[in-house]
């Protein structure tokens, strides 16, 4: 029951990742916690993201922005070494807190979706974002959304934010994962639930990527901007929990 619970949830949640621009790892966090145990949350979810990851970068591979992900990739893998190695070390309660309350403050950054841009965003700026976003996440399990408003403000919309975001994740959970295994964190078990969150995060963003072509680029904002204050009351739940 457990597997098949895994596998309709990650269906779910890569299918509202791929239309909002992610938040598949933040809203699987609290039913992992749940059915498997808050302790392996983050190599569960990081395998899963990495099997459903390929799919969302191939279906998008044309619109990958590479002027970015030349910054934001080796910030990335930095960062998901350092954070690999710090989920053995530390709890990632106060971290879910605090990006829980930046997630929640995009409502008003962004003036209830009356405002385009919250802040300048510069390019060199994605590799120190690469950094911190992927140490966090390798120690509460996912910060996808966390990148949006960084990705809006530098101007990446629809397409361009969900592929460039796709090639960044699929080279951060690999590196997570290669990480995780070194220090002795992966099991056959965990492998097992993460390899069927990532069969259905497979589905949902392949019938996903089908709804995202078909919406405008006003839509898809609104969609953004509605997922991320949720991911950050699921944080801050699952924090406080």
């Amino acid at each position: 029951m457990t597997f098949i619970v895994l596998l309709i949830a990650g269906c779910i949640a890569w299918f509202i990742s791929t239309v909002a621009a992610g938040g598949a790892a933040m809203l699987m966090i609290p039913l992992v916690s749940l059915l498997i145990g808050p302790q392996v949350v983050a190599p569960v979810i990081s395998l899963g993201a990495f099997l459903a990851n390929p799919s969302r970068a191939w279906l998008f591979r044309d619109h990958i922005d590479w002027t970015v992900s030349r910054w934001l990739i080796p910030g990335s893998l930095l960062g998901a070494v350092l954070g690999s190695w710090a989920f053995t070390q530390i709890s990632g309660q106060w971290i879910q807190v605090v990006l829980g309350l930046f997630l929640i403050s995009t409502i008003f950054q962004y003036q209830l979706g009356k405002s385009k841009c919250s802040f300048l965003m510069k390019k060199c700026w994605f590799f120190p974002v690469g950094v911190i976003i992927s140490f966090l996440s390798a120690i509460i399990g996912g910060t996808g959304p966390v990148h949006n408003p960084f990705m809006l403000n530098y101007g990446l919309e629809k397409e361009r934010l969900v592929a460039t975001k796709a090639i960044n994740s699929l080279v951060m959970q690999l590196t997570k994962l290669i990480s995780y295994t070194g220090f002795g964190v992966m099991t056959l078990e965990i492998g097992g639930y993460g390899l069927i969150i990532g069969i259905g995060g497979l589905i949902g963003a392949w019938l996903a990527s089908r709804h995202l072509k078909k919406i405008d680029p006003s839509r898809f904002r609104s969609y953004t901007l509605i997922l991320m204050p949720i991911c950050g009351v699921l944080l801050l739940i699952k924090a406080l929990s």
